[in-house]
């Protein structure tokens, strides 16, 4: 039989301050060798925390405990085998006495196989998980302080203020500032954030700036002069860039679009029309004109921020075009018909559809693990610092845009998961979507709006060149 001497390490900075392998194998090797346990066998867990028993080395180690090849475990501290006293405990029962092998530590005082060494032991381990736990609750504690106090509690400086380190707050950037309510102004006229973020990110040249960046910017309250932490809002000292209610109408916005809520207006296709070209709304547009002694009324569609004054438009390069109403109702119409004719076409939709689900799945996979590795990496840290490895201070800012980072991609998870359900029912949709298709033509005019928005989620407008595209709700 041999004695298991354990070694752990969770990051390289650990690596670096006296807790590194080679510096634990030293120790372990020569404590093994005062003990008379010429015969030994190095167990090694490399970059994992020490919250986590899903290691590999822990786990080839437990197994041949199992087999009866070990009669001592030893580890240069405790919180090497595990951080948390449950863990330490449940290893301690269930593995190690349950299979006669004594548990050492190189540097604390405890021996298993004395009573006191167990109570002893039980001891150091709830201090392990106190340790760490006190650690992370300083940090959520700091940052709930400064936000009740009105202070930022820091992380990358939000586009539209710079930092002043003198005055400790946060100052608005003029010419930042005013792209910020822009892009308020246009989430709320209807803009996608695609569109929005194109246009934003062509004025200026200091970040990436994307529809996620979008997306994060309207739901911060901090351009609204508030601050928030764990749930809580709280009045910042900071000056605001919009005002409290323009930001109420960015939520209430955001949960429209999440709903997928459609008005049904006065005509057939009012909200469920876009621009294609810019992704702005669409507006409806009437014109009269006379030639001898008739008049003849003309009705179009046209995007809103082609249908205004060149000095009030938003965007400069849109180049949809007046479209007649009747010409893309028609069109839309024309399409919902043809499923009576051709079923299979409906299929295919559905197939598309269920091909691009699985492409925002193998995304949503990807996003997960991505996930998973900032959550490892703060971990480690957290156990660096605990551990007295690293100074809390020396890696705030790494762990700042950590948390930042996990922020933003539980976002995109969010996002992902709430619009990949790929749970359609093939043969009910086909047979709800032709019995509107045959019964078209004998709906009533409120009917037939209805109808339409069951089938359709929205309809992205083009020059007359082109075709309409339809996006289809199944």
């Amino acid at each position: 039989m041999i004695a298991a001497l354990y070694i752990r390490v969770s990051t390289e900075e650990q690596a670096e301050h006296g807790f590194s392998i080679d510096a634990q194998k030293e120790r372990l090797v020569a404590f093994s060798k005062s003990q008379g346990w010429e015969n030994h066998k190095l167990y090694i867990d490399d970059g994992y925390t020490g919250t986590k028993m899903e290691r590999p080395a822990l786990k080839k180690m437990i197994r041949h405990i199992e087999e009866g090849k070990i009669h001592t475990v030893v580890v240069y501290k405790l919180d090497r085998l595990s951080r948390k006293q449950k863990d330490v405990l449940q290893l301690l029962e269930d593995v190690f006495e349950k299979n006669d092998v004594k548990f050492r530590s190189a540097t604390e005082p405890f021996d298993t196989s004395t009573p006191f060494g167990k109570a002893m032991l039980g001891v150091l381990a709830v201090f392990a998980q106190l340790d760490r736990d006190m650690i992370i609750e300083r940090t959520t504690t700091g940052r709930r302080t400064k936000v009740s106090q009105g202070d930022w509690y820091g992380g990358r400086v939000p586009f539209g203020y710079t930092w002043n380190k003198e005055s400790k707050l946060l100052e608005i950037v003029p010419e930042e500032a005013r792209i910020v309510k822009e892009i308020f102004n246009m989430y709320l006229q209807g803009h996608s954030r695609l569109s929005i973020a194109e246009w934003a990110a062509s004025r200026t040249d200091e970040r990436t700036i994307d529809h996620s960046t979008i997306r994060d910017m309207v739901a911060r309250p901090i351009y609204a002069g508030n601050l928030i932490n764990a749930g809580n809002i709280n009045s910042g000292k900071h000056e605001a860039i919009i005002d409290q209610e323009t930001w109420d109408r960015a939520q209430a916005e955001t949960l429209k679009r999440k709903e997928g809520a459609a008005t049904i207006g006065e005509y057939l296709l009012t909200g469920l029309l876009k621009c294609g070209i810019c992704g702005g709304n669409i507006v409806h547009v009437k014109r009269v004109t006379k030639r001898k002694d008739k008049t003849y009324n003309y009705e179009f569609y046209a995007c809103a921020q082609q249908h205004v004054r060149k000095k009030e438009r938003k965007i400069d390069n849109c180049s949809l075009g007046y479209l007649h109403r009747a010409n893309v109702e028609e069109f839309v119409i024309n399409q919902i018909k043809e499923f009576e004719v051709f079923p299979n076409k409906i299929k295919q939709i559905i197939d598309s559809k269920n091909m691009i689900f699985d492409e925002q799945e193998s995304d949503l996979d990807n996003l997960k693990e991505q996930l998973k590795k900032v959550n490892v990496s703060l971990e480690n840290l957290y156990d660096a610092i605990q551990s007295g490895d690293i100074k809390a201070s020396a890696v705030s800012d790494r762990i700042r845009k950590l948390e930042e980072r996990r922020e933003s991609l539980e976002s995109d998870i969010d996002d992902l998961e709430y619009g990949s359900s790929k749970d359609i029912d093939e043969s009910q949709t086909i047979e709800l979507v032709s019995q509107i298709s045959m019964a078209w033509d004998y709906f009533t005019e409120e009917e037939q709006k209805a109808a339409i928005r069951k089938l359709i989620t929205s309809i992205s407008l083009y020059p007359k060149d082109a075709e309409p595209n339809i996006d289809w709700a199944f």
